[in-house]
């Protein structure tokens, strides 16, 4: 029993930590957590959650830091540049071979080490205008990121309205369903009392079914324009979040040509095709740059080192030189001597070549250097000039295709303005007419309004039919949205109007 017990325990603690663990996980791979966006989430909070989550912008955002260092490494080809090389080697003892030439037998391993230090600076018309090139680069991606945050910013708009519509689509649904609950009451009222018939009341409740069904369908929309912002921001939206920006609707005063001026000028997407513009100029000329000669300076520091496994082959070697230097010696003093005129120097004194055991010191101290006490070479410089002649035609096909990618950004240039002059007159004018759409709708809805009030006390003195009642109905629910429509295709259009000029619009 007391292992049930135990076994019991110790299953409840293992699955509460195993919920942790899942609880944690979970958090761990969310985009953004819920807590992350505000509860009550207005359009500048949309557009700053988007700006830090939003995938493809943050993508875009990663080219900002490649093109910094890209200017950096410009400004670092005018600088030397610099390597350094190091190695040991071992060759063991025994017959040497070049091919099929014997070289003798090698009597004594070897171990040897080197380091080499090259410094070599170099300057070319390549060098000179790659800097302004990775300069017109840079400026060419912060440009870009400026449009895609400008065009973020407006997409986030267009979903964060599309949930502001459909959430008001709700309040307008739900007012709709209230109306036909009021209907249905005044129905039924006159009908226990025996002044109205009992199909009276089947008509009402089906009026109010069906505005229930917009009710429900309303919600769901409100529900997919969730998911389709939240999308755009790349985090995900409370449960109970609610849309709390609202928009006024007002007269457009700008003028056409201000507006269109103010695009042609300051337009970030315009701002990024003449960057790109600036860029490909700037590419340009360095290709044509290959053209001139270029200066080479080198220089470098060597050592090396050497040791013999074998010590005493070295004292061997030595001492053989020696008294083969001192047997010279003698013999050339008994040469000198018996000649009638001695030779110059000579005779002299051989004893200066016995080898003593100081020297056999010095040969075994010379060869305990390895692997770090280098014998250092002389200091070495060199410089040199290039000047390119021909090369298969490959500048020239590198300049032509520098020129063409010019005339193409200049073209894109003309294309995107061109474009923004269309979109930017389509909103104008749809904007105009909207804002006379949204006067009419709400002159409507609130002429349907009063009417559905005179037709419901009408009903209630016996001056109308059901039908008349519930026609009143149907068209106050049309004219409600109606007008929300018409609202919304006004922020709407406005959206796409600053889209067009590249800048925020605010009433005069």
């Amino acid at each position: 029993m007391r292992t049930r017990r135990r076994g019991r325990i110790v299953g409840d603690e293992g699955r509460r930590g195993l919920r942790v663990t899942l609880v944690i996980l979970a958090a761990a791979t969310m985009p953004l957590s819920a807590q992350g966006v505000p509860q009550n989430l207005t359009l500048s909070d949309a557009i700053s959650v988007a700006e830090a989550h939003n995938p493809a912008f943050l993508s875009t955002k990663n080219d900002q830091s490649p093109a910094d260092w890209g200017v950096k490494e410009a400004w670092g080809q005018f600088l030397p540049q610099a390597s350094v090389q190091g190695g040991a080697s071992y060759q063991a003892a025994g017959v040497q071979r070049y091919g099929t030439v014997n070289l003798g037998v090698q009597s004594t391993d070897w171990y040897s080490s080197s380091y080499n230090l090259g410094i070599t600076w170099r300057l070319s018309g390549n060098t000179i205008f790659g800097l302004g090139n990775a300069r017109a680069s840079a400026r060419a991606t912060e440009a870009n990121i400026d449009a895609q945050r400008f065009q973020l910013a407006s997409q986030v708009a267009q979903r964060y309205v599309a949930a502001l519509q459909a959430q008001d689509g709700v309040t307008v649904a739900q007012r709709d369903v209230d109306y036909a609950q009021q209907n249905l009451q005044l129905v039924e009222t006159k009908v226990s009392s025996g002044a109205a018939a009992g199909i009276d009341a089947k008509q009402a409740q089906v009026l109010l079914g069906q505005a229930r069904v917009t009710l429900i369908q309303a919600r769901q929309q409100l529900e997919d324009s969730k998911v389709q912002l939240e999308e755009q921001l790349g985090a995900t939206l409370p449960d109970t979040v609610t849309f709390a920006s609202r928009f006024e609707v007002f007269e457009p005063s700008w003028s056409a040509d201000s507006l269109l001026s103010a695009a042609l000028r300051a337009h970030p997407a315009v701002r990024a095709a003449e960057a790109r513009e600036h860029a490909s100029v700037a590419a340009s000329r360095q290709a044509r740059s290959t053209y001139f000669p270029t200066l080479v300076v080198q220089t470098g520091f060597y050592g090396y080192t050497q040791k013999a496994l074998n010590s005493d082959y070295l004292v061997r070697q030595a001492q053989s030189s020696y008294e083969s230097a001192q047997n010279q010696c003698e013999t050339f003093n008994q040469i000198s001597a018996g000649l009638s005129q001695p030779l110059a120097d000579y005779p002299k004194d051989c004893s200066r070549y016995d080898f003593t055991a100081q020297d056999r010191q010095q040969i075994l101290a010379q060869n305990d250097a390895f692997p770090f006490d280098f014998t250092k070479q002389p200091l070495t410089l060199s410089v040199g000039v290039s000047i390119p002649i021909f090369s298969g035609f490959q500048r020239q096909q590198q300049v032509a295709a520098a020129s063409a990618a010019v005339d193409d950004a200049r073209q894109s240039v003309r294309q995107e303005k061109l474009a923004l002059r269309t979109q930017l007159t389509q909103a104008y004018d749809a904007l105009n007419g909207n804002y006379q759409v949204v006067q009419i709708q709400k002159q409507n809805q609130e002429v349907a309004k009063e009417a559905l009030e005179q037709q419901q006390r009408r009903y209630a003195l016996g001056a109308i039919s059901i039908l008349d009642l519930l026609q009143a109905q149907t068209t106050l629910a049309t004219a409600d949205q109606a007008y929300l429509r018409a609202v919304y295709d006004f922020h709407y259009n406005l959206i796409r109007l600053q889209s067009a000029v590249g800048r925020p619009l605010q009433p005069r």
